[in-house]
C-alpha cells in the first residue's frame, strides 16, 4: 500500500524502512574505496580463464582520493593499484565488501610480483565510479560499479554482455529516490512504529565496532593512546584502527566504516553511560542510520567536503536528541545547528588522521544535541543555516556539490607533492 505525509509525498512503509536499514547496515572489511576498486576487479576477473596481463582500472576523483593513503587489511602497502591487483587476484567477488578476508601469502606473492596495473581518474564522472579491465593473452573483460559501492552495473567478456544495467533505475535507487522526498518528522514516525525484534541486528554493528576500538588499545595504536574520556578514545580507537588496515570488519552504515563507527559508538556510549534502555539505544541507531542515509542521498557517498561530519555526526546528534525524549522540533535543531558548525570540513582522503576529524565531529554532535535539548538552536539568518532541517541539508548539498566541484582536484594535486 503507498503511504503519503501531510505534504502529499510518497513516505516508505515498515517494511520498505527495514529493508534499507538491512541494505545500509552490512559489515566492511576495510576502507570501502580500496575495497570497491578491489570488488569491481574481482568479478572482471572471474570471468576469465587464462593468466592476466594487464590491468586498467578507471575511478572517479572521489574514489582515488579515498583511497590513496588508507591502509588494506592483511596487506602491507597502501593505493588502489595494489587494491585492483589483489581484488584481480582474488577472484572472490562472492565475499562482497570482506574480499579482503582472502588474502594470504601466495595472493601477496602473486600481487608484488605484477607490475602492469594502471589507474586513471575519469573527470566525468561525478558520482561513485569504478570501472575495471583486464586483459589477457585472449580475453579482455570488464566490470563497472556505479553509484554504490557493490552496485555492478556491467560485465562484460570479449563480446559477449554478461551484465548491462548501466541505463537502469534499480529499485533501490527508486526507493532513495522516493525517501529523499521526506520530511524528518516522517522518518521519526516511522522509527516510533518499528517492531524491536525487526532492529535487533543493528545492535551487532555496536559489538562489531567496539571489537575495533578494543584492537586499536591492545596494538597500542599512537592516536589511540592520546585520550582517556571514554566516548572520544574508543571512537578514535575504532577510526584509527580500521584506516591502519586492521583485519577486522567494520559496521558499515551508508557505504562507509568510518561513518557506522562516527554513528553507532556515540550513540552507545552515551547510552551505557546515561543507563539507557536498550530498546531506545535500538531506535536512536535506527534513526541515526536513516538520518545518514537521507543526508547522503543529497551529499552523495563521495563529496569534497567530510561526509563522517556532515551526514553521520548530524545524523548522530538528532538521533541523541531521540533518545533523551526530544520532540520533532528540538531533532532538527540539531541538524540546524549541525549544519552551522561542521559544513565545510574537508575530506583529503582515507587516512589514520581520519579519527582526529571524527572525533571533532563528535564534540560537535554532543554539542548540537545538548542546544537542541535546551531549545537553542542557531537563527534562520545565520550563514547556510535555513528554516527547516531538510533545508539546512539541501544547503550543505549544494555547497558540496556546487561550490567546491574543483576542491578534490586541488587536494589530490597537493597530495600527490
Amino acid at each position: 500500500m503507498l503511504l503519503y505525509n501531510t505534504y502529499g509525498d510518497f513516505i516508505l512503509n515498515k517494511l520498505e524502512c527495514i529493508q534499507l536499514l538491512k541494505q545500509d547496515v552490512i559489515p566492511a572489511l576495510g576502507c570501502t574505496e580500496p575495497v570497491c576498486v578491489a570488488l569491481c576487479l574481482a568479478h572482471a576477473s572471474k570471468v576469465l580463464d587464462e593468466e592476466i596481463l594487464s590491468i586498467e582500472c578507471d575511478v572517479n576523483i572521489g574514489i582515488f582520493k579515498n583511497g590513496m593513503s588508507a591502509g588494506i587489511p592483511n596487506f602491507e602497502d597502501v593505493g588502489l593499484k595494489y587494491a585492483a591487483t589483489l581484488g584481480a587476484f582474488l577472484k572472490n567477488p562472492e565475499k562482497g565488501l570482506k574480499l579482503f578476508e582472502d588474502i594470504d601469502d601466495e595472493i601477496k606473492n602473486k600481487v608484488y610480483k605484477f607490475k602492469d596495473t594502471q589507474i586513471h581518474v575519469d573527470s566525468s564522472q561525478t558520482g561513485l565510479y569504478v570501472k575495471g579491465t583486464i586483459h589477457t593473452q585472449n580475453q579482455t573483460s570488464t566490470c563497472i560499479i556505479k553509484n554504490e559501492h557493490t552496485n555492478v552495473v556491467y560485465v562484460s567478456k570479449n563480446d559477449e554482455i554478461i551484465i548491462d544495467s548501466k541505463n537502469k533505475t534499480d529499485a533501490q535507487s527508486s526507493l532513495i529516490q522516493s525517501f529523499k522526498q521526506m520530511h524528518i518528522s516522517d522518518i521519526v514516525d516511522l522509527v516510533d512504529e518499528l517492531d524491536i525484534k525487526d532492529i535487533e541486528f543493528l545492535y551487532d554493528g555496536v559489538k562489531m565496532n567496539l571489537k575495533l576500538a578494543d584492537y586499536a588499545k591492545d596494538h597500542n595504536l599512537p592516536l589511540s593512546s592520546s585520550f582517556s574520556t571514554s566516548l572520544i578514545s574508543t571512537l578514535t580507537s575504532a577510526i584509527e584502527a580500521r584506516l591502519s588496515g586492521c583485519p577486522l570488519s567494520t559496521m558499515s552504515s551508508s557505504g562507509a566504516g568510518a561513518k557506522g563507527i562516527t554513528l553507532i559508538l556515540p550513540i552507545h556510549v552515551v547510552a551505557r553511560e546515561e543507563h539507557i534502555a536498550k530498546e531506545k539505544e535500538l531506535k536512536a541507531l535506527a534513526l541515526g542510520h536513516l538520518l545518514n542515509r537521507y543526508i547522503n542521498s543529497y551529499i552523495g557517498k563521495l563529496s569534497p567536503m567530510c561526509t563522517c561530519a556532515l551526514a553521520s555526526s548530524t545524523a548522530c546528534s538528532a538521533a541523541l536528541v531521540y533518545m533523551f525524549g526530544g520532540n520533532r522540533e528540538q531533532i532538527g535543531y540539531a541538524i540546524k545547528n549541525m549544519t552551522g558548525t561542521v559544513t565545510g570540513m574537508i575530506c583529503d582522503g582515507g587516512k589514520v588522521g581520519c579519527s582526529l576529524k571524527v572525533s571533532t565531529g563528535t564534540l560537535s554532535t554532543l554539542i548540537c544535541a545538548k542546544t537542541a535539548l535546551n531549545n537553542a538552536p542557531l537563527k534562520d539568518s545565520d550563514g547556510i543555516v535555513a528554516n527547516t532541517p531538510e533545508k539546512c541539508i539541501q544547503n550543505m548539498a549544494y555547497l558540496s556539490k556546487h561550490d567546491m566541484k574543483d576542491v578534490d582536484m586541488t587536494i589530490v594535486e597537493i597530495m600527490e607533492k
